[in-house]
């Protein structure tokens, strides 16, 4: 009479048993067959998380291949708009002239916050009352004391809150929607400003490159009009006016 016995699991519990031991490759081939189309991946330039993790991917990918000085040079780097470099250095200043400078400030400093005694104000009115004194007295005081190292500014004017116009004109374009639609007209600009400050010189500022030198791809030719630009798209508006579309069926009487 057969007896019951009881085993220990123990020897369940290794991969490498010999109840556990399976020698069927049946997945090895679909991983190694080739696959007939490229993987999908997404955008680099959509607005995703994946694409956001491809864009990290890659670079780390490129960040491994490099070298060791290649790889302190891209983790440490910080991108700035450069000038370019045909221009020459700018001449170095005297520490004395920055000393002077530096009092000049301080006194403008202790001139609005200090003896003038202002107390808080709303944040509406903080810049009127805070702020653009602070820059009138400090922009008077280094004026008359940079005009020994500038002759240009003995013989210029201060002018506050002027009136500034600018119009630019370059180019057409065709209108693509209204009533006006496919019709051709100049892409013009008009901005009314109002600055906190301006100093105007007698004489006109020297060019950097004459209007006629043919320059390379060093300065790009912009073909939007400056209120498309985002520079320019949140401080100022397009004052052109173009006229109204006035139905037929009006008619005015005076």
């Amino acid at each position: 009479m057969a007896s019951c016995s009881r085993l220990p699991l123990h020897p369940f519990l290794f991969s490498a048993s010999v109840r556990l031991a399976c020698n069927r490759n049946v997945q090895v081939e679909a991983s190694t067959a080739k696959s007939l189309y490229p993987p999908i991946l997404p955008s680099r330039t959509a607005k995703s998380k994946a694409a956001k993790r491809r864009v990290v991917t890659e670079v780390f990918e490129q960040l491994r291949s490099c070298t060791a000085q290649e790889k302190i040079r891209a983790l440490t780097r910080v991108q700035r708009k450069k000038l370019p470099e045909k221009y020459e250095s700018a001449p170095v200043v005297d520490e004395s002239v920055l000393s002077e400078v530096r009092s000049v400030v301080c006194n403008s400093i202790l001139q609005e916050h200090w003896h003038a005694k202002k107390g808080r104000t709303f944040i509406q009115k903080e810049q009127e009352q805070l702020v653009t004194p602070f820059l009138r007295n400090a922009l008077c005081g280094l004026k008359n004391l940079l005009a020994k190292e500038n002759p240009v500014l003995s013989l210029s004017s201060l002018a506050f809150d002027p009136q500034v116009n600018y119009y630019w004109l370059r180019g057409e374009r065709t209108i693509p929607e209204g009533h006006r639609r496919g019709r051709i007209e100049p892409m013009r600009f008009q901005i009314d400003d109002k600055p906190h400050s301006q100093i105007r010189i007698p004489q006109q500022l020297p060019e950097f490159v004459p209007l006629e030198a043919e320059i390379s791809a060093e300065v790009p030719v912009i073909t939007l009009a400056p209120d498309l630009l985002p520079l320019f798209k949140r401080q100022y508006d397009n004052n052109i006016f173009i006229g109204w579309c006035v139905p037929i069926y009006i008619i005015l009487f005076y």
